[in-house]
């Protein structure tokens, strides 16, 4: 028991207070206070709560009407916006699929080196055949 640095069994370490204060350091540096509620438009809520003030939809004043009008109208704009007014690149790689639609060249249809349409194929000629024998799709 001679070691003070060693923990033996039925005594503690000696607290490192570099290392507590390093921790306590890397806990909070995430956290933040916010003093102002600022809903967030694009989620949709599962169900209100009584007790959010922005839920309580008292309007007494002609100015507290006013202000839940606003409230309506910026979520309806903002959950009408696609994803690109909200993100100016593709956020997930789903979206990278259909975000770039203009191609890269502009296509010539003359140049046989870029566009090569199919004239006909045997589903092509089937599918034609089924679309004019339908009685419903007649005018």
């Amino acid at each position: 028991m001679g070691d003070k640095g060693k923990c033996t069994f039925g005594t503690r370490m000696p607290i490192d207070i570099h290392m507590l204060n390093e921790i306590i350091y890397r806990e909070v540096k995430n956290f933040r206070n916010y003093k102002i509620y600022r809903p967030n438009f694009g989620s949709i809520p599962v169900a209100t709560k009584f007790y959010a003030a922005h839920d309580q939809l008292k309007a007494e004043s002609k100015e507290q009407t006013e202000k839940v009008d606003n409230y309506h109208h910026n979520v309806a704009q903002t959950r009408s916006m696609g994803p690109h007014s909200k993100y100016p690149s593709p956020a997930t790689e789903n979206q990278v699929y259909g975000w770039y639609f203009k191609p890269l060249l502009p296509m010539d249809r003359n140049d046989r080196r870029f566009y090569n349409p199919k004239k006909e194929s045997t589903h092509t000629k089937i599918e034609i055949i089924i679309l004019m024998s339908n009685p419903k799709s007649k005018p």
